[in-house]
């Protein structure tokens, strides 16, 4: 009796969910350790030089920002926050950091794609749906080929926007620094944060989180004053010799284009754009201002790169997951297929600088404004007045 009792106890163990959950977390962790230490994808440039390589010749006491007594060519441009939270990756050899970051780059990915549904859990086939165009987004594509880091950031905004107000100030105030490492992504977000965290929280509470954020900065960057004091000159000139690239931020081609005139349409697209999000951080809940100041950025930032239009990857998802009439959704969808071919079209043809890829920013962002707009189509009841028939509902809006 007893050892029938026993196989039943033993069976029950082994047919429990937590069982089953505990198989397959440890069998997810087997394969994360074997893609870290096995997997060949060529490590990012980027990566390489403004993360890994900074981050081993600090631990080797060297300068982080002289990159010269390892590669002949590049150097180092992320600002230090990102090596002072991610030095710890210099005691890796390079191919298993740089696959460390891939799937670091990816869980952010699903993590960016997941948030923008909101607050709700989001449909298993459009969530699969969404995450898929993501990633093969092709300035998604860029972004990991280089191993570059707006996906983690863009994840960071994501968070704060919707869980900030739960945190403690200090550990808010540490995300918001880490999202320094390119302060040009954060000249919409930050100020709109701020102004929406003092409107709700007070003067007192947020200067409070400012002082916290000078702390961050300090406790954050401290490995590199640790390893080694003197890396503030070779920062310095790293960012000062770093060559005046081609890229396609709203400045620089109007810049190009149209000279000083082109440099005033941009200052008043900037003054617009400021204040048409803190509008939109005044009337909309935090995580909707959020990815439109994210997409604001892709705009008018006067710094961008294409791979960091993967910033638009909140907006784009989110009107997927909102419920719009069954045309605009199909807009979305056509949007992003002609986009993703257009694109395509251009690396096929030999145009892969990356000051022509300025478009797409304003392409996207124009038809998520377009399918939203919700209007009225007199046209409906007109033609059920001469056909008494019932319309297609391919002609209806939603409320």
């Amino acid at each position: 009796m007893s050892n029938a009792v026993g196989k039943k106890n033993v069976a029950a163990v082994f047919l429990s969910p937590k069982f089953t959950l505990a198989i397959l977390v440890g069998f997810s962790l087997f394969l994360l350790v074997l893609f870290i230490t096995r997997f060949p994808y060529p490590p990012g440039w980027d990566f390489r030089n403004n993360l890994w390589a900074p981050s081993f010749l600090l631990i080797q006491g060297q300068s982080p920002y002289n990159l010269a007594v390892l590669y002949e060519l590049g150097s180092a441009v992320w600002l230090p926050v990102a090596i002072g939270m991610f030095w710890p990756m210099g005691y890796l050899p390079l191919q298993q950091a740089s696959n460390l970051w891939w799937m670091l780059s990816l869980v952010s990915l699903i993590a960016v794609v997941w948030l923008s549904c909101g607050f709700k859990r989001p449909p298993k086939l459009l969530f699969t749906i969404s995450l898929f165009l993501a990633f093969i987004f092709p300035p998604t594509i860029s972004h990991f080929s280089l191993g570059q880091i707006t996906i983690l950031i863009c994840l960071i905004f994501l968070l704060i926007a919707a869980y900030g107000h739960k945190l403690h100030p200090l550990l808010l105030a540490v995300m918001i620094v880490l999202t320094l490492s390119k302060p040009q992504l954060i000249i919409f977000f930050l100020p709109g944060y701020l102004f929406s965290y003092f409107r709700e929280k007070g003067s007192s509470r947020t200067m409070q989180l400012l002082l916290y954020l000078v702390i961050s900065l300090g406790i954050i960057t401290l490995p590199l004053f640790v390893f080694y004091p003197q890396w503030t000159s070779d920062f310095l000139r790293s960012i000062t010799d770093n060559p005046v690239w081609a890229h396609p931020s709203s400045l620089f081609i109007l810049r190009t284009n149209l000279i000083y005139i082109g440099e005033l349409i941009w200052w008043i697209l900037l003054i617009v754009g400021s204040g048409i999000n803190l509008y939109l951080w005044l009337r909309l809940p935090k995580r909707e201002a959020a990815v439109w100041s994210l997409a604001l950025t892709t705009l008018i930032t006067p710094y961008v790169w294409s791979w960091d239009f993967v910033l638009l990857i909140p907006l784009f998802t989110s009107y997927l997951y909102k419920k719009m009439p069954g045309y605009s959704t199909w807009l979305l969808y056509i949007a992003f297929i002609s986009c993703w071919g257009v694109i395509a079209y251009m690396k096929l043809t030999g145009q892969t600088s990356d000051e022509l890829y300025w478009w797409v920013p304003w392409y996207l962002v124009g038809f998520v404004i377009i399918s939203s707009t919700k209007v009225r189509l007199p046209l409906k009841s007109r033609l059920n007045t001469i056909f008494k028939s019932k319309i297609p509902s391919l002609l209806t809006s939603e409320d």
